[in-house]
């Protein structure tokens, strides 16, 4: 077979690419690091797929896998991808500054939050999902002082209890709180206390 020496122009390509390079063999731990390493130096850090992707286009190139080395070496790179982000979660400012967050600022960190702990109890990773949980605590209690901080008007500190109590249901019942924000959401209370202001940065007052 003759190889094209033009550069792949996609990641499935250079994929292939490397697999030929390296005699079309049997695919393991060591064939799927070199890949992802051909794939960081050519499209970068963020493109690298995992190895059971990768090992998935190689299989339907016809390649042979050994399937133990690709199942242990996919599971050890999600954790490292989830303490990776857990890390990148816990050094968000907002929350480490101790400032009060917005509405729509806390929906999104939940949001994150649970995307990181689903993701992190399917691989087993424990001290991943305590890490969301401890950002998640963190940012409730945050979020409590601020409801007690008198220098705030009555909205901000309406406000920063309503981001408390949904960090609290978050915690005890993070599979349901999509679902709890929604009716929380079209409560009367909810639109009585913050109707189209619901987003507005908290004020001190003068």
């Amino acid at each position: 077979m003759t190889r094209s020496t033009s550069k792949p122009r996609t990641k499935n390509e250079l994929v292939i690419g490397v697999w030929d390079d390296l005699g079309r063999g049997k695919v393991g731990a060591s064939e799927l690091r070199k890949i992802q390493r051909s794939i960081r130096a050519r499209f970068g850090a963020e493109a690298v797929e995992s190895p059971a992707a990768i090992a998935r286009v190689l299989a339907d190139e016809g390649a042979e896998l050994r399937h133990p080395e690709v199942i242990e070496l996919d599971a050890r790179w999600r954790a490292a991808q989830i303490s990776r982000e857990a890390k990148r979660l816990g050094g968000l400012e907002a929350v480490s500054a101790g400032k009060p967050l917005r509405l729509d600022e806390a929906e999104n960190l939940i949001r994150k939050l649970e995307g990181l702990r689903r993701e992190a109890d399917r691989v087993g990773d424990k001290t991943a999902v305590r890490s969301a949980q401890k950002i998640a605590i963190e940012a409730r209690d945050i979020a409590q002082a601020m409801a007690r901080d008198l220098t705030l008007d009555e909205l901000s500190r309406n406000q920063q209890a309503e981001i408390a109590e949904w960090f609290a249901v978050w915690l005890q019942t993070p599979r349901l709180f999509e679902e709890w924000l929604e009716l929380r959401r079209r409560s009367a209370d909810f639109r009585q206390k913050f109707g189209a202001v619901a987003n507005s940065k908290p004020q001190a007052r003068v």
